[in-house]
């Protein structure tokens, strides 16, 4: 079987700062660790960007057999084994309690069970969620890992390490199975992170490359969050030529919706006022299954992997769709389950080679396979063509650790996944070369892949399928905003909440989309999509913010008797905004903030009570009812007017 070939790299010239993590790494060979092997045929080779201006180190390691035979087994690698150095800290007594100044691990929690959704709130709302673990003494280790194969399911790549108000921001780039471990040292917290299943032999001249390590560092007084905001935004965010901001507008017609009514309702939202950038066609459109109302009914999962239009409903494979939507100024956002295929389907039986299969009914598409990653490729490339796709909605509703052990063979544990992992980067590189102007929807029953690899090819309109269910509750949806916005920029979310203002703006991100008019039993009255005109027209006129410097003043936890306050600040313009939601149960009407990054006097504007005024940091808001919420924008006073 033909490896892929491995997805190119940037390069750039060496500049040393104080801040910079010497890139390192370790593996044993042969059970010995690799320094200590005398003829060792393993190149281990560092490839590494340096982004001086955020303090911070990208690395990944190939390694390559050089010899005519097989190695001996690589095992316990590594991809980053660095001591992070940080103050010294002496535990005063144990009867005291650990206080912030201690060395500590702060984690992220990743995508829960999704059977959770619909009925159990606050475990829904610890999606992204923050946590603390200690390591107050020398010796302490804690360990981390993602579950079954997707990168950010139950636990997020990113990791904070600090002790007194100094440390590191750290992400592990690997869209698979990866660990990180920490152990307390007497100068700081030696990291360890890499591949999880990694324990094989390499066939003579074979190479292969692992998982992408950055480390950014600070100081107390930098500004730590919006540096590592800055640097995602910067360097892990695709660039969109065909669009000012990197994201997606989109409006959700349901897969199994006939052709000519999903034409109609965007005639409908079109001429009142709703004005769309994407139309987004999920799943139900394709096989020959029964009709699927929604996610959560039909047999539209039994044709994963059968990818021809149900004709019946699509008799011109949404040709008419597509022009509809370019009349109306947009374009179709069309979704797959690629990776994976049910096994009554036409391309199991024609090509099994295809896949990976362990038995159980939905089989793994393998993506190191040569071939595969060709059907895969074409297949795509067809329908962009066919459709002026500019939004390929990719998701991943199965987890592929299991098939991934299953295939592997003796001696070659992880290089099933390895080469997996490989194709789908090289894929989602060769869809972009192929199209420039597309945008790529990472989708993995919610955010379930978010690693700075899958960042920097794609965006992301679902962080959690949470919004999934038909009455999701806004304040889960702004609790994972404020948690998830920490780190990353450009994330987003949807609302299908008619006539809610709270509900839209408590999903306003760098993507946002509706889903209240997806199926056949949704329906939309004028009253209702001049609303929704309203909101895409508010949406449009701040979204730019969203990717700025992010400040939470009010609750990051799902509490109904809490504010929620976030300030997004444009550094460039020295201009921003202020959203603040006074969530059901508040019993204040006002709060008062400090807001950050001004200096001098600006010029406010309230989107509500349509009123300009002037101020600086200080800021007081009053909302005189329970769950309602405001937008305040600012701009420095004698620029541009605000409207």
């Amino acid at each position: 079987m033909a490896a892929p070939e491995l997805p190119g790299l940037f390069f750039f010239e060496k500049m040393e700062t104080r801040h910079m993590i010497k890139p390192d790494f370790s593996y044993f060979y042969g059970g010995l660790p690799h320094g200590e092997v005398q003829k060792n045929p393993i190149k281990a080779t560092v490839s590494k960007r340096e982004f001086t201006e955020f303090h911070a180190v990208e690395w990944n390691v190939f390694y390559e057999n050089t010899s005519a035979e097989d190695s001996k087994i690589l095992s316990e690698i590594y991809d980053c084994d660095v001591l992070l150095a940080l103050p010294e800290y002496t535990r005063p007594s144990p009867t005291l309690r650990i206080t912030g100044e201690a060395p500590c691990i702060i984690w992220m929690q990743g995508c829960l069970e999704g059977e959770a959704y619909s009925f159990n709130d606050e475990r829904s709302a610890q999606e992204f969620a923050f946590h603390t673990d200690y390591l107050f003494e020398i010796g302490m280790k804690k360990g981390y890992e993602n579950h079954h194969g997707r990168s950010s399911d139950q636990m997020m790549p990113f990791f904070e390490i600090t002790c007194k108000g100094k440390g590191y921001i750290a992400a592990i780039g690997w869209t698979g199975c990866w660990r990180a471990e920490f152990e307390r040292e007497k100068a700081g917290i030696r990291m360890r992170a890499g591949l999880r299943c990694a324990e094989f032999y390499l066939k003579p001249m074979e190479k292969i490359r692992t998982a992408t390590i950055l480390i950014m560092s600070y100081d107390e007084k930098e500004n730590r969050y919006n540096m590592f905001r800055d640097l995602i935004k910067t360097h892990y965010t695709p660039k969109i030529t065909a669009k000012e901001h990197p994201g997606v507008l989109a409006a959700l017609l349901w897969g199994s919706l006939p052709s000519d009514e999903m034409a109609n309702r965007i005639r409908r939202l079109y001429s009142g006022g709703a004005k769309f950038e994407e139309y987004w066609i999920d799943a139900a459109w394709n096989g020959q299954s029964a009709d699927s109302e929604n996610t959560f009914d039909g047999t539209w999962a039994d044709e994963i992997g059968n990818w021809e239009f149900k004709k019946d409903i699509h008799p011109d494979r949404l040709c008419n769709v597509s022009r509809t939507a370019q009349e109306a100024g947009a374009a179709l956002m069309l979704w797959f389950d690629l990776e994976h295929a049910s096994n009554i389907t036409p391309i199991v039986k024609e090509h099994p080679e295809y896949f990976i299969n362990n038995g159980e009914k939905f089989l793994l598409l393998n993506l190191g396979c040569e071939a595969a990653w060709t059907y895969a490729f074409n297949l795509l490339k067809n329908y962009f063509s066919m459709l002026k796709l500019r939004c390929y909605r990719q998701d991943f509703n199965i987890p592929p650790d299991l098939p991934w052990e299953f295939a592997d063979r003796p001696g070659r544990r992880g290089i099933t996944e390895i080469y997996h992992v490989l194709g789908l980067y090289k894929l989602f590189d060769a869809l972009r070369g192929e199209f420039p102007d597309l945008i790529i929807d990472n989708c993995a029953s919610g955010g379930r892949r978010l690693d700075i690899e899958m960042l920097k090819r794609s965006v992301t309109l679902y962080r959690s399928d949470y919004q999934c269910i038909q009455n999701p509750d806004p304040d889960v949806t702004n609790t994972h905003n404020t948690n998830i916005s920490r780190y990353l920029p450009a994330t987003g979310c949807s609302t299908k909440l008619k006539m809610d203002l709270y509900a839209a703006r408590s999903t306003y991100s760098a993507s946002w989309g509706y889903s209240g008019y997806a199926t056949a039993a949704c329906s939309m009255s004028e009253e209702e999509i001049q609303w929704l005109s309203e909101v895409i027209e508010e949406y449009v006129s701040i979204r730019k913010y969203f990717l700025g410097h992010f400040y939470n003043f009010g609750s990051d936890q799902f509490d109904s008797s809490a504010w929620v306050i976030w300030q997004y600040h444009d550094p460039s313009s020295d201009e921003g905004m202020v959203m603040a939601f006074r969530r059901k149960n508040s019993p204040s009407a006002e709060a008062s903030v400090s807001l950050k990054e001004l200096e001098g006097e600006y010029t406010f504007y309230n989107l509500d009570t349509k009123e300009h005024f002037t101020g600086g940091e200080s800021l007081e808001i009053r909302l005189p009812r329970e769950y309602s919420s405001a937008i305040i924008v600012y701009k420095k006073a004698g620029t541009s007017e605000i409207v």
